[in-house]
């Protein structure tokens, strides 16, 4: 392991793969930018070494990500030339006409069935389509999400790119589904959480979940839901939650 990896290596993901891609000095401070990569999940990290004190900024240095609004432009411009920073947050949304929404069960039966359809679908392919701070389609796993979402219902979950930021996304406008048997169509999301680099999906049947794929760049079944609480439950200790998008979001008019 090189040595400025080796100095990082106490405050990144250890069940991923890390190399650096970056670095950049900046007001006495030292910023790395590394790459983190495993089968389903992978991460741009933000660390900074300042008087011999290495700290994680973000685990997810995306457009969206809290963890990057009081880092210096100039250091974000250094590591990460020609990303666009300036993400619109997102805002409150005006409740959908009770007439004009769907129903809960047809909201999940929309979003599993496009969920499943679009499994190796070539529009699905993270490597091509999704935007350049996804690093080539490999951070693209709430991208992935969000785009399934607006091929079925018109419109994404929000957050944009991060997982972090999906999260509250998801808290501030959809349904915690907590009953025991779970439903096709459901948000499941194991966000990232300080080092450890979370990942979100859509649940099928019989316990199957689709999501991106990193190291295939492709919307895939890759997951079911024991696989997923063994590796990101079991061995990195994030939370497992469910969501149901919430009805009063989403409009029959979006997709007629």
């Amino acid at each position: 392991m090189p040595d400025d990896l080796r100095k990082l290596s106490g405050v990144l993901d250890s069940n991923l793969k890390s190399t650096l891609e970056n670095k950049t000095s900046f007001g006495g401070v030292d910023y790395f930018l590394v790459a983190q990569d495993g089968e389903d999940e992978s991460a741009l990290s933000l660390v900074k070494s300042e008087q011999g004190n290495t700290s994680l900024v973000t685990a997810e240095a995306i457009p969206g990500d809290p963890g990057l609004r009081a880092v210096p432009r100039e250091v974000l411009n250094a590591l990460l030339p020609g990303i666009d920073f300036e993400v619109p947050r997102d805002g409150p949304e005006p409740p959908v006409d009770i007439d004009l929404r769907w129903t809960r069960e047809e909201l999940l039966s929309l979003l599993f069935d496009k969920a499943q359809s679009k499994v190796g679908s070539p529009e699905m392919n993270s490597r091509d389509n999704s935007p350049p701070a996804t690093n080539h389609g490999r951070l693209a796993c709430a991208w992935a999400v969000n785009k399934i979402t607006t091929m079925a219902l018109g419109k994404p979950v929000g957050g944009g790119l991060s997982t972090a930021s999906m999260f509250q996304a998801l808290k501030a406008r959809d349904v915690v589904f907590d009953e025991v048997q779970l439903l096709p169509g459901l948000v499941i999301i194991s966000p990232t959480t300080g080092s450890n680099v979370g990942h979100v999906g859509i649940i099928g049947e019989n316990d199957k979940i689709y999501s991106n794929s990193s190291s295939e760049g492709m919307w895939l079944q890759n997951r079911t839901l024991k696989s997923w609480s063994d590796y990101y439950h079991v061995k990195k200790g994030l939370p497992i939650l469910f969501y149901q998008l919430n009805t009063n979001r989403f409009s029959r008019a979006a997709i007629s």
